[in-house]
């Protein structure tokens, strides 16, 4: 899906779940498309991922 929105080796996507098996598909999604990933910590208050973002 994320290849068919146009995400590729210039894009970076935003993983924001538990560590856990959602997590390794996110991971491999953004690899496989090309793409770097930020990792972010969902138990970060709300303004600190906005300011990530």
């Amino acid at each position: 899906q994320l290849i068919k929105l146009g995400i590729g080796p210039d894009d970076r996507v935003a993983i924001c779940v538990e560590r856990g098996s959602q997590m390794i598909i996110g991971l491999l999604a953004t690899l496989k498309a090309g793409a770097g990933y930020v990792p972010l910590d969902p138990a970060y208050p709300a303004e600190r991922l906005a300011y990530l973002l």
